[in-house]
């Protein structure tokens, strides 16, 4: 039963993410698609935590197609160097804002949602922010201090760590979803029946019958539609 959650929700999140893309966007979904389809691979061969950074990995390439779709000038310094560490030097403020850590891109779309009428934006983003106090705290070398020489290299697969997997896997995969259709409203209105069953399995039943209520996303704006 615990992997046939984390299984459902990787392919809930692989659909809706491709009918929600969109040439623009910059970075592609492409990369958030492959993350998401990874995860079950990796929490069924017991590498969890490996599963877990690649958690961290999906929140920041879906944050950071909402931040570099609407700056392309930072993006094409930060495509330039994608690899690059964090910039510190503010004298350049479009490799600075290129090259900030995940929480600044957070705030980006903190700030974005504010926008947004129905208050769905603004929860999405705080339940990212949320998991992604949970996701660093878990990538942490800290984690690795007790483990001894005698652990295999696979990891617990019981279904209690796999539900304890599924339930941070579920948050982080349905919040960005949220954001992401928050953001791109004409695609996510455009989704077909497949699609949409799978973003209200996602999101759940309350948020389900919160966004058919209504004044759901950003309004769209011409410049990056």
């Amino acid at each position: 039963m615990g992997f046939g959650e984390v299984y459902h929700a990787s392919l809930s999140t692989d659909t809706v993410l491709a009918a929600v893309r969109n040439a623009h966007l910059r970075p592609r979904l492409a990369g958030a698609r492959l993350v998401a389809l990874r995860v079950p691979l990796l929490v069924g061969i017991g590498q969890g935590s490996v599963a877990v950074v690649e958690l961290r990995r999906f929140v920041e390439l879906v944050c950071w197609s909402v931040y570099f779709t609407d700056h392309p000038v930072e993006w094409r310094s930060f495509e330039t160097d994608s690899a690059a560490g964090f910039s510190q030097d503010v004298r350049k403020p479009i490799s600075y804002a290129a090259h900030r850590e995940l929480s600044y891109y957070v705030e980006y779309a903190r700030e974005l949602m504010s926008r947004e009428a129905s208050g769905l934006g603004i929860r999405a983003v705080e339940g990212i922010k949320q998991a992604s106090h949970e996701l660093n705290a878990a990538v942490h070398a800290g984690h690795a201090v007790h483990t001894t020489t005698g652990t295999p290299p696979h990891e617990d697969v019981s279904d209690a760590a796999l539900r304890r997997f599924s339930r941070v896997q579920r948050q982080v995969f349905s919040n960005c979803c949220l954001l992401l259709a928050a953001y791109r409203r004409p695609q996510f209105e455009r989704l077909n029946a497949a699609a949409r069953a799978h973003f209200d399995w996602l999101v759940g039943s309350t948020l389900r019958k919160k966004v058919r209520q209504g004044g759901f996303g950003l309004p769209p704006i011409p410049s990056y539609l």
